[in-house]
């Protein structure tokens, strides 16, 4: 990998744990647009890895230091639920950007993200709740009741997608005038 991609994977990373740290609006984090950029831009298997490894290390500080107990809690609850989706995000976006991306492909992508994260993420809480009862109805007012977590998400995604992509195409556009001067 160049030095390139492994900034690229730092910068992400690191705004993924900063912007689940930091205080915001439920569910408005940096955390599927990282995933998305890195399976875009970078394309490696393991930027994938490292946002997982990324949102492990800001899920510790959450539960221990943000919401300290009697023992260390390493994993969340429902953990398998969002690194799975993480991960089908993840592969999903490599997929469909395999022949190429432009930015109206990057909001169709952050909203089918956010669509599978809010599909996953909510299952695992009905799948894990006494509040709903395990039938149908108890499946949809889990997932009504999620509708602004849901909204919250999507604005998250799109704002991070656009400030990633934005921030890139901009440095990329630079280097590419720069080297047209010097040629």
């Amino acid at each position: 990998m160049s030095k390139k991609e492994w900034i690229l994977i730092f910068g992400i990373t690191t705004s993924l744990i900063v912007s689940r740290l930091i205080p915001h609006a439920p569910n408005f984090t940096s955390s599927l647009a990282g995933f998305l950029f890195g399976a875009v831009v970078i394309r490696k298997n393991i930027a994938g890895l490292a946002l997982l490894f990324g949102y492990f290390l800001a899920d510790l500080v959450i539960n221990n230091m943000v919401y300290p107990s009697d023992t260390i809690q390493w994993l969340s609850s429902g953990f398998e639920w969002l690194f799975t989706s993480f991960l089908i995000i993840f592969f999903a976006n490599k997929l469909f950007t395999a022949y190429g991306y432009n930015p109206t492909k990057i909001i169709g992508l952050s909203i089918m993200s956010s669509l599978i994260f809010f599909v996953f993420s909510n299952f695992a809480v009905w799948v894990g709740s006494i509040l709903y009862s395990s039938d149908l109805a108890g499946l949809s007012a889990c997932f009504i009741a999620a509708i602004p977590f849901f909204m919250n998400e999507l604005a998250g995604t799109l704002f991070y997608s656009c400030m990633f992509f934005g921030v890139y195409w901009i440095y990329e556009y630079k280097q590419l005038k720069s080297a047209k001067v010097i040629v």
